[in-house]
């Protein structure tokens, strides 16, 4: 995949920023508008905090009557108040505008990863780079908070404090860079080891978790405990744990290494700003009333440079790469529509196409062509790895081809508008998916415009026409029955979720079938029936049939032989007999499912 350029930390809050601010503009402002004044009202603390103390030093030379220290310290502790609940009212700002942003950041992550073309889940880079843009989604409002608050707390709070120290004493402002330059010159650093971490992490977490996954999911457990595994996936978690931590170890040393040399610069200026003060206040330029009030304001400046550059830029520095990687997902190329409305009864050609799945040199698919007509049951067979189920997605329009072209009506694929290309498909794959839901949505999820008023009898008419049976003791809320154990619902044999899956296509109103392998875990007396049903149903729409046990080829109109991606042969299933050997291979290995 084209490597792109690297955005650089100013762009890249420049990108974030109007996407947040874009999630609730009002809330946004009103948050900030806090913050600044959160910022005014520390400094207006610092200030009282002055004049109370030069009050109390004046009580002892009887300048300054009590009444009026009273008054000073009444003035600072309701600004200490007003700061606090301004703070609060902020940070409860800060928090509901956070789960929104991380909301509004995923769901459009979401909406880009449904927009990628098929083949790019193939794809183990792109995979990588969704894991990291997911993970960068939930830091993209950390980073545009933490450079608001830079820009509405932490500069007005240090201008203020300049303003402050300046009419105090103008050679008290050289207090301010001491305090932020080493914690700055340390973040830079740190933000570029964690960018590098995440780089060389990313694909050992996806390992991490998938070795997690065989060792404690249900749908790795009871194999990996029969075939005794468990011990081998835990000592392929535990080396993948050590590596990363190996590198995370790595990546901390050098850290601390920096934040170590930090903290040395910061103790030295911490050491000059004491000595500068205790200097002036000998020499009479500043009272002491200022020095315990800017020593105060020195070690609270110390702490928010902390907080702001160890703790949240440092926390943020962490996560850089990831939200980088977020914005460049949003740079992967899309699935691209044509705007040609096609005929719900067309016929789809290959013309010598190719493909080549992403990562491999050897297609599983080469120079094949195939015309499928309208009405026309198609069984394609072969051995696996034969590039069966590839040229059934490219059929589908899943995936485009590398060479030659897919016609669908004569109009080849990048040419069909979006709504026209998935229309009027239905498909059950060998590898069909077990949805957590109710029996009536596993249906339904094929087409959830089809009916709504009536769809519990078409449900119904689908799961028959599978052969799934309700059972009311097991399912005693019918069609609302969950179908997951997780969940605290019932749970379906593999026969019966393949049932389900069958059923789930048939409700989908359809032109085109694809059933790769649709009756694997369905015994053969089963596997006939369903094939002489889906006959009498399918009428004049097209269908592939994909298949190992080649009795339903007696069925199909043309049987298409695949071998090495290539097609060996195709005619009617007698023809092929007749004619070619590897064919009759494929039917004698088959022959206790023929009968």
């Amino acid at each position: 995949m084209k490597t792109q350029r690297r955005d650089s930390f100013v762009r890249l809050v420049l990108k974030a920023i109007p996407q947040v601010f874009r999630v609730s503009p009002k809330h946004f402002i009103l948050e900030y508008a806090f913050t600044f004044l959160d910022a005014l009202l520390l400094v207006l603390t610092i200030v009282w905090l002055q004049r109370f103390f030069d009050g109390i030093a004046g009580i002892s030379s009887g300048s300054v009557p009590f009444s009026s220290v009273m008054m000073l310290f009444s003035v600072f502790a309701l600004l200490k108040i007003l700061n606090e609940a301004v703070d609060g009212i902020a940070n409860f700002y800060g928090e509901f505008y956070s789960n929104r942003s991380k909301q509004q950041m995923t769901d459009r992550l979401n909406r880009k990863v449904s927009k990628l073309s098929a083949v790019a889940f193939e794809d183990p880079e792109v995979l990588d780079q969704i894991n990291q843009a997911y993970r960068g989604a939930y830091d993209v409002r950390d980073l545009v908070h933490v450079i608001m608050d830079i820009l509405f707390l932490y500069i007005p709070y240090f201008a203020f404090m300049g303003i402050y120290l300046y009419r105090v004493q103008p050679l008290l402002p050289l207090i301010l860079p001491l305090t932020f330059i080493p914690v700055l010159g340390s973040h830079l650093l740190r933000s570029g080891y964690y960018t590098r971490l995440d780089d060389q992490t990313v694909t050992l977490r996806r390992k991490e978790d998938h070795y997690k996954e065989c060792l404690t999911s249900r749908t790795y457990f009871k194999e990996t405990r029969v075939l005794g595994a468990s011990r081998y996936f835990l000592s392929l978690y535990t080396r993948t744990f050590k590596r990363i931590q190996k590198l995370r170890y790595k990546t901390e040393i050098n850290s601390l290494r920096v934040e170590t040399t930090s903290n040395v610069f910061s103790l030295a200026g911490y050491t000059g700003i004491l000595i500068l003060l205790v200097l002036l206040l000998v020499k009479g330029r500043i009272t002491i009333g200022a020095f315990a009030a800017i020593l105060a304001a020195t070690f609270e400046m110390f702490g928010l440079m902390e907080e702001v550059f160890e703790g949240r830029l440092g926390e943020l520095s962490r996560s850089v790469g990831q939200i980088r990687k977020y914005f460049r997902f949003f740079h992967l190329p899309e699935q691209t529509f044509g705007t040609i409305h096609t005929s719900n009864k067309s016929d789809i050609e290959l013309s010598h196409v190719s493909f080549t799945y992403p990562g491999t040199s050897k297609p599983a698919v080469s120079d094949v062509s195939l015309h499928l007509r309208r009405g026309e049951t198609i069984a394609i067979v072969g051995e696996n790895g034969s590039g069966k189920t590839t040229l059934s997605k490219l059929l589908l329009g899943l995936y485009a081809p590398d060479r030659g072209r897919v016609l669908i009506g004569g109009v080849p694929l990048p040419e069909i508008s979006k709504n026209e290309l998935y229309k009027n498909s239905s498909c059950v794959f060998q590898d069909f998916q077990r949805y957590q839901l109710t029996l009536r949505d596993n249906v339904r999820i094929s087409d959830f415009s089809a009916q709504q008023g009536q769809d519990g009898r078409i449900v119904l008419d689908a799961l028959e026409v599978a052969g799934f049976h309700i059972n009311q003791v097991q399912m005693v809320n019918s069609l609302d029955t969950l179908i997951s154990k997780e969940f605290v619902g019932t749970e379906l044999s593999r026969g019966e979720w393949q049932r389900l899956s069958i059923a789930r296509a048939y409700f989908r109103d359809y032109q085109l079938i694809v059933l790769d392998e649709p009756t694997a875990a369905i015994d053969p007396f089963e596997e006939d029936r369903i094939y002489k049903d889906f006959m009498k149903l399918k009428k004049d729409r097209s269908a592939i049939i994909i298949t190992h046990r080649l009795g339903a080829v007696k069925m199909a109109d043309s049987v298409c032989v695949m071998r090495e991606g290539e097609i060996a042969g195709q005619g009617t299933h007698n023809a092929l007999l007749a004619k070619m050997p590897y064919y009759e291979h494929l039917w004698n290995a088959s022959g206790k499912y023929m009968q």
